[in-house]
């Protein structure tokens, strides 16, 4: 597996795979269940994702729906793979569980579009903008100031991606309310805005600035809209994620997810274009964080 990997995602990839080959056979659950001598609870903690699918059960699986070569074998790689630990489940426990799969989400995607009011995208935040942004908040809750450093490893872990084989394809939306917002110093501000200019050239990234004029969707909250390759010949749907007070929600309807890709190619169309968002940045940067 990819150091960028996740094996939750795997696990869930999985387990909607076997679930599909199960329908495909035209089994029920209890079907399922009785032929292979399990309990149905065992069986729909499979399909559901809640559990780890052991080598001698995925044989049984595959034996029972009739699977062939090659991809009998590439199911098969992908249980192995979601049997490991990565990086991002070091972190469970010390984040919600919400985020916890935003963080697999990211790790996993193909391409990733940001629509963000309010905040610098986590992606593209410098460290001590991203301390800035934590550290009332830890005031507030009551929280130890230990978390604020543990956020901003996960937060540095959640980077990585922007470099991983092959690229990540990122499109973001930042409104430009957000290069006004005082969250940290002027010298930390000027550095926040030189840093996003400087990603914005990165062939795989695209960043644009939606105007203070514009009329973003009536007030649109920030979400994230995620696209993934297959994996072992496994493919998923696109999914989006809410990012709130209380941690993240995700939407896989197909008709509420198509809504959002909609909504995100709006957003893009009446913001500047990446030359105009550049020089944007450069201004505010120069001009309102003297």
């Amino acid at each position: 597996m990819s150091d960028f990997g996740s094996s939750a995602v795997r696990q869930r990839r999985l387990a909607d795979e076997l679930r599909r080959l199960r329908r495909q056979a035209r089994l029920t659950g209890k079907e399922v269940a009785t032929r292979l001598g399990w309990s149905e609870a065992k069986l729909s903690r499979i399909e559901n994702g809640l559990a780890r699918v052991k080598g001698s059960d995925l044989d049984a699986f595959m034996d029972l729906y009739a699977v062939a070569e090659p991809r009998r074998s590439e199911l098969g790689a992908l249980a192995d793979e979601s049997r490991q630990t990565g990086r991002i489940e070091g972190f469970e426990g010390e984040v919600s569980q919400g985020h916890a799969r935003f963080m697999q989400a990211e790790q996993e995607a193909e391409t990733m579009w940001n629509w963000e009011p309010t905040v610098v995208p986590g992606l593209l935040q410098v460290e001590n903008y991203t301390r800035a942004l934590l550290k009332p908040w830890t005031a507030i809750l009551a929280r130890p100031p230990a978390e604020i450093e543990r956020r901003i490893e996960t937060r540095l872990l959640r980077q990585s991606v922007l470099t991983k084989t092959p690229p990540l394809e990122l499109s973001f939306v930042i409104d430009q309310s957000v290069l006004l917002r005082g969250f940290a110093a002027p010298p930390v501000m000027r550095d926040q805005l030189n840093h996003l200019v400087e990603m914005s050239e990165h062939p795989n990234i695209e960043l644009r600035i939606f105007p203070l004029g514009g009329n973003p969707a009536s007030g649109t909250a920030a979400f994230v809209y995620f696209r993934w390759r297959p994996i072992h010949g496994v493919s998923a749907p696109d999914a989006v994620a809410l990012e709130h007070f209380h941690g993240t929600t995700f939407i896989e309807s197909e008709k509420d997810v198509n809504a959002y890709h909609v909504l995100f190619n709006a957003l893009r169309e009446a913001s500047l274009s990446t030359q105009a968002s550049r020089a944007t940045l450069l201004r505010v940067s120069r001009e309102a964080w003297k």
